[in-house]
Formats: structure tokens, C-alpha cells, sequence
């Protein structure tokens, strides 16, 4: 409030009406939201408001009265339900039944949906009894009506009471606190009131948010601002009031209430998952926090295990961190337990802190114990574990910390206090030296080294193994260790657990990842259907090698056939992109010929099919043959968009073909090419060179059925595979062939025609 309105104040003449006053019922909207949720006003007598619905207009007047008096200071705190809404408080000082007199409007409209305010009561205000009225809303401006409409039909009106008593002579103690709580005891304290009373404080407390009135017994004195309390119930929220005893029949009214919970009883064991906790709560049951700066923390509906509730933190540096403080154990230095959790990060690594705190409100009493590392970004396959030693204070309280370095979000959940197991889990599964066929493991041992050795759990499926699951090796004593037989370029999931004795197994470690390396094929046939839009390093066994602008992906913009194909550009000078295939064992025998279906977006393009002898060096490249794209789509009815380069013998063995495009060669324009095959060479005998030219198969690849085209009469078709071997034969003159029983694949199609002539044409079938 202004404080300009004080001399205001001090000349208002009061003119009022100490009989019944009418006022009108004020009218919202047809939304029932933004409204009054809480409100508590006080002075020398407080009234508490609680709302839990939305409702229009209530009247409160008989039964909810804040005392104060003249020139006293009326304290106002109000929630509401709805982020955006905005509030008024009104105040009929001269009963006249409306609010639109002077300094009628103590409490201009609110910025926030909390309001923590005060009004002043005018010095020369007459005793009495005064409407007060609350309006809630959003759009809500100094000019708005205390009788409604609301602004946005949105909002509700609340009417309560102001009694003006004469100046008291013993004054209300202000500022109440509690410290020193336990699981059965407590300090309050408060602030004297400017006129101390003469013979001390009486204080009340209950469970129960009932205020106590002039008629309830105190259950305490005190002839100083705070008083000791026990006997408490553990974890329980208590209400307490403290008022002035100035003389024997000279009280004051009671305070306005103060709250705290008392802890929960010592535990020996504890499972949280969060799931009974309410979402948007920075504290589960029996759990507390500490914030500094900017650090926060919350249990979030979707941060746990399976996307349930879950822990979530954030700290921005070292002065803006977040504490969990887990409830207090009993057994906390015994030696005999451990701390287990998942954890996982968003996509940086984070670490979080394992210790304790011997004040709970005190970041700086944080003691480390462990930290750990974090960069899974999934639970699954991940748990982390810190034993608890016997030097933690008795009465410390374990806690977890961000500590704000690195500043990254990290979510946990399913925490367990418990007996640490009797064999104890090796950690830093590290996998290395991967080959085709192999991968090496090596782990770091536990303290107490396992007396069987160790058992190793893998598989191509990332579901964490459990204690029932039978290892792939078992009893290995050797670390690190050859896990051998695996196959090629495929991703293995690896775990390792510690076995103590034949009945006596650790848990498996947290899950390590490997893929291992392709093996070279001797033949090829690639649509690119299985793979996503991505960048072309993303392909198993493919590889890419690129310079500045522009690159090598796989889109699915045109394909020749299914969903997707490979795209090539070089941008600008000096530009260059190699799509290098996958390793052939057979690049170098001779009669291979590399196939692929192309176009280029301009009719001038020119791509170089060659060799890498490194294929990560792009300065190995050797061209093998220059090919025109003068296509500008795919061309399936008459194959002109296929191209097909024969392999000499005289490749390096070990090399790698490659397809390269650049600026200098090719510009800045788009390639396209899909359907690409590794496969022996089509011999053309005399028979086949005087075949019709124009003699084409379509749809090629094809799904169920091929059609031959051109003017020719046919005598038989056969169909054979890559090796050579016949797979079907058709004779007649019938054009139109169904090949639905072929799986896919790469077949050759040799045309026999009535006049002794041939042809052979390479099919794909999808």
C-alpha cells in the first residue's frame, strides 16, 4: 500500500452506521476459476479462510472477523486458484453499504497470485464492525467494480469482517518461530509486542487448525519470547498460538499462528519410489531439503522409473545447489548398510553427492562420502550403490546432493536404505578392443575380491538380467576378459556380477554397450528401407568421409523404392562427400561389379565410383570409373537410371568402394541413389549383344510380379540367383510373370527369344 495514503488516513472523518448494512451481491461470469483459495487477515485477532471449490460469491461476515483498532495495521495474506489471477481488497469504513468511498480500496490490484500485504486502519476510525471484501479475478484494473460483472467472466468475490476495538492495552506478540525440532519436541519463539506485558506469554499448540478463542485454557507460560515443547507425536503438523498476559484479567488476543512438523521416528530400513508423494511436493514423507541460490528440486510425475513420480534436480554452479535429506536412520554408523539408487541424466553427464548433513537446514554441515558419476540417460540397466561407513555422526541425517558442477538436470528414484549384501558388485564395466567377433571386459574389483571369480551376462536385448537369469559365462577369474563367439556388427549388452560362493552372487553391475565390428560379406543388396533419416555414418558397416558443406544422408524424399534413399551434395568450393560401403572380402578377385540406381537434380552431374585404401582418408580415393548422371528421376520403366561399374581385379585387397561427389566435379546440386548390390558380373555371350536393346523389365525391384516390355517374342524366361543357380523357369510367350514366392533379394533374368536371342537383366525384388 502507499504510504502517501497515511496522512489521508489521519483526516478521515469517519461516517458510519452501526445498524445492519445491505450491500449488494456481486455478479461474476459463467468460469469458475481464478477464485479465492486461502486467506488469512490479522492484527490484536486473526480469522483463517479456507475454500475447496469455486464458488461465486460467499459470505463470511458473520463468522469470520480479524480484531484490530484504530491506527493498528491489518496484515493480509490470500492465495489463489489459477496462476494469472490478480485480486482487491475492499473496505465499506463508512458502512454505507457500498465500496466506493474514499481509501475504500486499501489493497490495489495484486502482480501476483500470492499476496502478502498490510492495510492501515484510519486513527480516528469510530469501534465497530466493518465489511471487508475480497475479489479475485484476472483483468481486474483500479477501476473495477465491487458488485461485479468480473472482467473475462472469470473469478469470486468474498466478504468478510473488521472489528474496530478501542487501543488495547496489552498488544499481541508478533514473528512466530520454531527451531530445535525432533520426532517429540520443539522451540517456539516470537517477537514482543512494542508495549511488553508485565507478566509474561501463554502459548497454545494442537494438531488441529482450529484457533483457540478468549475462552481456550493455554497449555503453557513463559516469562520469555519462547518456550520448550514435548511430548509431541512424531511426524505430525502442529498449530501454535502465543498471547500477551499484561495482568491478571489483561490479555491480549491470540497471535497469529505459527506451524511446524516434527520429524519421524527413527528408521532401520526405507524403500522410496515417490509414487505416494504429490507431484510438484519438494519433500516426500519424513524427507526434508536443502536450497541454495537457485538450486531446485522436486518431485516430478514423470521423472522416476517407467515415467512415474520421481526425483528431479537442478544447480547452476557450486552457489546454487540442491540437498535431499533422506529421513533420519537409526543405524546410520553402523557399518552394516548401503545406499542404493537409479539415477539417470538428460543427455551431459551429471554427479551427484552421497553424504550427510548434522543440520538439516544447514547446506554447509554437508559431508561427502562418495560421489558418483552419471551418464546413462535411461534407469534401465543402471543402479548405483555407496557403502555407508562407521564413521558418520549418529545423529547425522544421510543426504544427496547436486553440488551444481556440471550444471546439468538429474533425475533418481527407487532409493533403498538396507543391509548391504554379503558379496559385494564389481563397478566400471569397461568394454574395449572390439572385433567382429569379440569384445573385451575389464571391471573394477570390490573390496572384498569374490572367492569363484566372476559371471558375465550378455545379450543382444538391453533388459537388465536379475539374480534368476543364467550367466553366458560363469566362474571367470581373469580381467580383463575375451568375450568371445559374438556376431558381427551388432550391439551387445553387457553385465558382470561377483560370484562370493556357489549360492552367494552379487547384483550385476550397471549395463556397459558395445557394437561390434562388421565382417567383411561377398555380396550386397541395400535399399536403405531399414535405416532412418540420418546422417550416413549411422549406417552398420557404411562410413562417410566429408569435407566443408552439404554431406551424405539417408531421407526418404523420392525413393526409388520403399521409404528411403541416399542423398549427396557438395555446397561450395573446396566441398566433398565419400559414401564408403561396407568391406568386401571379395573386392579384389575380379568379375564383381558395383549396380546402383542414380539421378542427379541437373542433367550434367557426374559422380566418381572408386576405391578408399583407408576409409576414414579421403586422400586414398582412386577412381575407378566417371559416371555421367544426366537422369533427372529415377527411370524404373526403362533402366537408364541404372548404372553399373565393373570391379578389376587389381582393387587392393582390403579396400573399400567408395562413391564420391565434389564441388569441383559435380557443383552444388543433389544426388540420388537407392537399390545398390555387390554382385558378379552378367557375361554377355554373341546370343545377348544382338538382343533387342530396348528390352527392359519393369517395375524393377518389383514386389510380386515383373512385366517384360518391347516388341519381341519370347520363348522362356529364367530366373537365377547370384551363385548362378536356376530358380524358376517360364516358357511361353507370356510377358507378365509372378515371382510372389521369391524372398527378396537379387536375381538375374535371363529373356530367351524365339529368334535365338538374349537377354539377361538384374531384378531386385523388395
Amino acid at each position: 500500500m502507499s504510504k502517501h495514503y497515511l496522512f489521508w488516513m489521519i483526516l478521515l472523518l469517519p461516517f458510519m452506521k452501526l445498524d445492519a448494512q445491505t450491500y449488494c451481491t456481486p455478479t461474476t461470469g459463467t468460469a469458475t476459476t481464478y477464485y479465492l483459495k486461502n486467506a488469512i487477515f490479522s492484527d490484536q485477532g486473526a480469522f483463517y479462510y479456507d475454500a475447496s471449490s469455486y464458488q461465486a460469491y460467499v459470505n463470511n461476515s458473520a463468522s469470520q472477523i480479524v480484531t484490530s483498532y484504530p491506527g493498528g495495521t491489518v496484515k493480509v495474506h490470500l492465495e489463489f486458484v489459477g496462476s494469472g489471477a490478480k485480486s482487491l481488497v475492499w473496505v465499506d469504513w463508512n458502512s454505507n453499504g457500498d465500496f466506493n468511498d474514499f481509501y475504500e480500496n486499501p489493497i490495489g490490484t495484486s502482480s501476483f497470485s500470492t499476496v502478502d500485504d498490510q492495510f492501515f486502519v484510519p486513527p480516528s476510525q469510530t469501534p465497530g464492525i466493518y465489511r471487508i471484501r475480497v475479489q479475485s479475478g484476472t483483468g481486474l484494473s483500479t477501476t473495477s467494480n465491487p458488485c461485479g460483472p468480473n472482467p473475462n467472466g472469470n473469478g469470486n468475490f468474498v466478504d468478510f469482517s473488521l472489528q474496530i476495538v478501542a487501543t488495547p492495552t496489552c498488544f499481541v506478540p508478533s514473528t512466530l518461530t520454531s527451531s530445535s525440532i525432533t520426532n517429540n519436541s520443539a522451540t517456539i519463539s516470537w517477537d514482543a509486542p512494542t508495549t511488553a506485558p508485565n507478566d509474561g506469554y501463554e502459548y497454545y499448540y494442537s494438531a488441529n487448525n482450529t484457533p483457540p478463542d478468549n475462552t481456550t485454557t493455554a497449555l503453557g507460560t513463559s516469562t520469555t519470547t519462547s518456550a520448550p515443547l514435548s511430548g509431541l507425536s512424531s511426524f505430525t503438523t502442529y498449530y501454535y498460538y502465543v498471547r500477551s498476559v499484561c495482568g491478571t484479567s489483561a490479555k491480549s488476543a491470540w497471535s497469529l499462528r505459527g506451524a511446524f512438523k516434527t520429524k519421524c521416528d527413527p528408521m532401520t530400513a526405507m524403500f522410496q519410489d515417490f509414487e505416494t508423494a504429490t507431484a510438484g511436493i519438494t519433500n516426500a514423507d519424513c524427507w526434508d531439503r536443502i536450497i541454495l541460490g537457485s538450486g531446485y528440486q522436486t518431485i516430478n510425475a514423470s521423472a522416476g522409473v517407467n515415467n512415474s513420480k520421481g526425483m528431479y534436480q537442478s544447480a547452476n554452479g557450486a552457489a546454487n545447489t540442491a540437498i535431499a535429506v533422506l529421513p533420519f536412520f537409526s543405524n546410520v554408523s553402523a557399518g552394516t548398510h548401503w545406499l542404493r539408487l537409479k539415477a539417470k541424466v538428460s543427455s551431459t553427464a551429471g554427479v551427484l553427492d552421497i553424504g550427510y548433513v548434522t543440520n538439516d537446514t544447514d547446506a554447509a554441515s554437508f559431508v561427502n562420502i562418495q560421489s558418483i558419476n552419471i551418464s546413462n540417460t535411461v534407469y534401465d540397466g543402471f543402479e548405483y550403490s555407496v557403502v555407508i561407513p562407521t564413521t558418520v555422526p549418529a545423529n547425522a541425517r544421510l543426504a544427496i546432493r547436486h553440488g551444481g558442477v556440471p550444471a546439468v538436470n538429474i533425475y533418481w528414484d527407487n532409493v533403498y536404505w538396507e543391509a548391504k549384501p554379503t558379496c559385494l558388485a564389481p563397478t566400471n564395466v569397461i568394454l574395449s578392443n572390439m572385433t567382429s567377433a569379440t569384445v573385451d571386459a575389464a571391471w573394477t574389483a570390490p573390496a572384498s575380491a569374490p572367492g569363484m571369480g566372476y559371471d558375465i551376462y550378455y545379450s543382444t536385448n538391453s533388459t537388465p538380467p536379475t539374480s534368476s537369469s543364467v550367466p553366458n559365462l560363469t566362474g571367470i577369474t581373469a580381467n580383463p576378459y575375451t568375450i568371445q563367439g559374438l556376431s558381427s556388427a551388432t550391439t551387445y549388452y553387457i553385465w558382470v556380477r561377483s560370484r562370493c560362493t556357489a549360492t552367494d552372487q552379487s547384483a550385476w553391475t550397471n549395463v556397459a554397450s558395445a557394437l561390434t565390428l562388421c565382417a567383411p560379406v561377398t555380396t550386397l543388396s541395400e535399399n536403405f528401407d531399414s535405416y532412418g533419416t540420418a546422417a550416413f555414418t549411422s549406417l552398420p558397416c557404411w562410413g562417410r568421409v566429408q569435407a566443408g558443406l552439404g554431406g551424405t544422408n539417408t531421407n526418404g524424399n523420392g525413393s526409388m523404392s520403399g521409404t528411403r534413399h541416399v542423398s549427396q551434395r557438395s555446397i561450395t568450393t573446396g566441398d566433398y562427400t565419400i559414401a564408403v560401403l561396407p568391406e568386401f572380402s571379395n573386392v579384389n578377385v575380379g568379375g564383381y561389379s558395383l549396380s546402383f540406381n542414380a539421378y542427379c537434380a541437373v542433367s550434367t552431374g557426374k559422380l566418381d565410383v572408386g576405391y578408399l585404401t583407408n576409409p576414414a582418408d579421403a586422400a586414398t580415393f582412386i577412381t575407378l570409373e566417371q559416371l555421367n548422371i544426366t537422369n533427372t528421376s529415377y527411370t524404373p520403366a526403362t533402366g537408364t537410371s541404372l548404372y553399373s561399374v565393373a570391379v578389376p581385379n587389381t582393387v587392393p585387397a582390403g579396400a573399400r568402394l567408395a562413391i564420391r561427389n565434389t564441388f569441383a566435379l559435380s557443383g552444388n546440386a543433389f544426388y540420388y541413389w537407392d537399390n545398390i548390390s555387390w554382385a558378379p558380373t552378367v557375361v554377355l555371350g554373341v546370343s545377348d549383344i544382338s538382343a533387342k536393346q530396348d528390352i527392359v523389365i519393369y517395375p524393377n525391384p518389383f514386389t510380386d510380379t515383373i512385366t517384360i516390355s518391347g516388341d519381341v517374342q519370347l520363348q522362356s524366361v529364367v530366373v537365377y540367383d547370384l551363385s548362378g543357380k536356376m530358380i524358376k523357369e517360364f516358357k511361353g510367350s507370356e510377358k507378365t510373370i509372378s515371382l510372389h514366392s521369391l524372398t527378396s533379394g537379387v536375381y538375374m533374368v535371363k529373356l530367351n527369344m524365339k529368334n535365338g536371342s538374349s537377354k539377361t537383366v538384374k531384378a531386385v525384388k523388395k
